[in-house]
């Protein structure tokens, strides 16, 4: 994979669009991977340091405290448990997470020798059936199938979040976090704005819960606002991984989101009675 500007598909300067996500055209599977990453770039002489949001053969999605030239990265050295693996790479974009306060930049492995290739594709496989069992056994998705797990798990990516933070609000559409999230460390609330003043704890999430996303089934604003009570570990499939889900595997898509709409269908009942007993 070539850096976003030589790739044919991504939108002209003048278009004055946000960068392409490589990874909603990726064909190789990507799974979420929170691994340590050294950056060497022509700018520094030492490393930046940063953690993959999510890896796959082709390259990978690295979180850092603070922006860099993009054109400047030469190569990058993956934490693995097994190893740590140096591989040349190059720059394909770079955007700011608000919520996060960080900075997320994707980069594709550059002309990666082949046990470099069998090594990240172990990583590979190990965080997917890794993640495919916890979607399996511990999560509202459990009614999928191992193997629909394992699809499920191709399309996401981690997010970590600090105790306080507002991972998106009531009534927003349209913006970053219109994500569906699953909890795997930590503790969140949902609560909802009363006559436009209190906010009223409806329930407190915990680890296998699913939320979010109701903007990208239904186009619609979020029913409710979302807080870390606790640090958190989330793990995303953003509106670029649920439309390529849709598109290429959409009995999967389908699934994912008729279980979606069941637990939203469930905590609207539980907003009506909260309503209800505070009018």
């Amino acid at each position: 994979m070539t850096p976003s500007d030589s790739d044919p598909r991504s939108p002209s300067p003048r278009a004055a669009a946000p960068p392409v996500d490589p990874l909603e055209v990726r064909s190789n599977p990507r799974v979420g991977t929170d691994v340590p990453v050294e950056i060497y770039t022509s700018d520094f002489s030492g490393a930046l340091h940063g953690r993959t949001r999510d890896l796959s053969i082709g390259g990978a999605c690295i979180a850092t405290q603070s922006p860099f030239a993009i054109k400047s990265i030469q190569r990058v050295i993956l934490g693995l448990p097994s190893q740590r693996l140096a591989i040349d790479a190059v720059g394909c974009w770079q955007r700011s997470d608000p919520s996060d306060d960080l900075v997320l930049t994707g980069i594709s492995f550059e002309r990666p020798h082949p046990e470099q290739l069998e090594a990240v594709w172990d990583q590979v496989l190990d965080s997917g059936k890794k993640l495919a069992r916890f979607l399996y056994e511990r999560t509202a998705l459990h009614e999928l199938g191992l193997e629909e797990a394992m699809g499920l798990a191709q399309v996401t990516r981690f997010r970590t979040m600090n105790a306080g933070d507002t991972i998106y609000r009531q009534g927003t559409h349209g913006e970053m976090n219109d994500s569906i999230f699953l909890i795997t460390e930590g503790s969140i609330t949902l609560q909802v704005r009363i006559r436009n003043a209190i906010e009223q704890p409806l329930c407190q999430l915990s680890v296998g819960d699913l939320f979010g996303g109701l903007p990208l089934l239904a186009d619609l604003p979020h029913a409710e606002s979302a807080v870390a009570n606790t640090p958190v570990r989330l793990l995303e499939i953003d509106q670029a991984s649920f439309r390529h889900l849709r598109s290429m595997k959409p009995w999967l898509g389908h699934r994912l989101g008729v279980a979606l709409l069941r637990v939203h269908a469930q905590r609207m009942a539980q907003t009506l009675g909260l309503a209800s007993q505070t009018l």
